[in-house]
């Protein structure tokens, strides 16, 4: 009989969830960074990325409704060593994500409330975020959904007081970007560059599903849940984006101390106006954790999934005795984010540098399970007939070409984190990218023959066991 206890979560949690994982308050930053462009940008990855992706998820999310999510569906479609693949990708990008997130969030709350913070002082704020973000991840689902919860309601009403604050400084003072169909348009082969930034930017559609054994209803509320939110995360990076380009030249942005930059612009320093500033910049820090632990929430658990095959060593399978959360995974993930923290720590010269070249590496490892998750559809949606309650429409050959076409773009968006078009290459700081990334894939191989090893013998043991016996 299946156990219900721990089905925790609602229509409504599956949609906050997925508002917090997708709405990156850094992406906005990102995304406001590369100018009048990123409105374009907005438009080609949502209509034509964006919404294929959701319907790929709908579709995969309510066909095969188990823990694991991309994970399962590549494993499914080519294979455990692949899935294996998937998993520690899936994982290690988290880990490896987790440092230039609170790398951003220590360069934001010294901008906000501590001027004049060292490096090594924002790195031990990050190492510290790192470890309760572990601790998180382990509380019961039904008391950690609400950190997502309570993230994804306060990511929106940040995005409108941006947009309403960046409205109101272009009014009156001048808006800091052209708002022009021109200045729109991407002018020259290098601003192609921007397409990885900004494809990197609307992943994560299927990271619920990582949690679709403890939905209450899986199948009618995957679907559900990823278009209200879709929608949102959609509307939301539009508007947050507009607000930043009204009050900071991107000329002049600076990614981690953007949101500072441009708070402080629409509403001052002082009385009221420096009130609401501070006040929403702690709502936007906030947000950075509570990402955290939505993502660590479902790539954790992907880890367990793969370590219950055997295809991971036993030590990310390990759970809480009671509530079944990753701990053994959770607390890996944070021991190798406080490991790159202080290592880039040593021979980055400002929390700008650090951020950016974490960001890069795992960028590029994030998206590579897109790809093969796209390849995992087309071949599952070709070779199985298994009922599917939500289907991408267009026919199985048009639905195809769609997730082709996704999945040849999430390639273009991890080439172009190291290659800028029309520039020659920068192999000084492409190279640092590439082995990092080379780095992680190497030690993955590693860490998946100890789990099949691991595997084999608790196999080899169990007929002994009963020969024995």
């Amino acid at each position: 009989m299946e156990d219900n206890k721990n089905k925790v979560l609602r229509c409504r949690d599956v949609t906050l969830y997925t508002v917090s994982a997708m709405l990156f308050m850094d992406q906005i930053a990102l995304a406001a960074s590369l100018g009048s462009s990123s409105l374009f940008w907005w438009a080609y990855v949502l209509i034509l990325l964006f919404l294929p992706m959701a319907m790929m998820t709908s579709e995969l999310g309510t066909t095969y409704p188990s823990n694991g999510g991309v994970y399962h569906w590549v494993r499914s479609a080519f294979g455990f060593r692949w899935g294996a693949r998937v998993s520690w990708l899936y994982w290690i990008n988290n880990a490896l994500w987790m440092p230039s997130v609170y790398i951003l969030f220590a360069s934001m709350f010294s901008a906000f409330y501590f001027p004049g913070m060292g490096l090594w002082s924002e790195i031990l704020l990050g190492c510290s975020l790192a470890l309760v973000t572990s601790l998180c991840t382990s509380l019961s689902l039904r008391i950690g959904k609400w950190l997502p919860n309570i993230g994804a309601v306060l990511k929106l009403i940040s995005v409108l007081v941006l947009l309403f604050g960046g409205l109101r400084y272009g009014i009156q003072e001048g808006f800091a970007n052209p708002f022009t169909f021109e200045a729109a348009l991407p002018s020259s082969p290098a601003a192609i560059a921007a397409l990885g930034v900004m494809v990197y930017g609307i992943m994560g559609t299927e990271l619920a599903c990582c949690s679709a054994a403890e939905m209450i209803h899986p199948r009618r509320d995957i679907p559900r849940a990823i278009l209200a939110s879709g929608l949102l995360i959609a509307t939301f990076n539009v508007l947050g984006t507009i607000g930043v380009l009204a009050a900071v030249p991107a000329d002049q942005a600076d990614v981690t101390t953007l949101f500072a930059e441009s708070l402080f612009n629409m509403y001052g320093r002082d009385g009221l106006g420096g009130l609401v500033a501070n006040l929403v910049g702690g709502f936007v820090l906030f947000t950075f954790f509570t990402n955290m632990v939505t993502w660590s929430m479902g790539t954790n658990r992907a880890a367990v999934e793969a370590a219950k095959a055997g295809e991971f060593p036993d030590v990310f399978g390990i759970v809480h005795p009671r509530h079944g959360t990753p701990v053994g995974s959770a607390l890996l993930a944070s021991a190798v984010s406080i490991v790159v923290m202080v290592t880039y720590g040593l021979v980055a010269n400002t929390s700008e540098g650090l951020f950016w070249t974490l960001l890069s590496i795992f960028a590029m490892i994030f998206m590579i399970p897109y790809v093969l998750m796209s390849l995992a559809f087309i071949k599952l949606r070709l070779s199985s007939d298994r009922p599917r309650p939500f289907r991408l429409p267009l026919g199985n050959r048009l639905a195809c070409v769609w997730a082709a076409i996704v999945g040849l773009h999430v390639l273009a968006g991890i080439v172009l984190f190291v290659v800028t078009p029309g520039e020659p290459m920068d192999w000084d700081y492409a190279g640092k990218i590439i082995l990092g990334v080379l780095l992680a894939l190497v030690v993955g191989e590693m860490v998946i023959g100890v789990g099949r090893r691991q595997h084999k013998r608790r196999q080899s043991e169990v007929p002994e066991a009963i020969g024995a016996g």
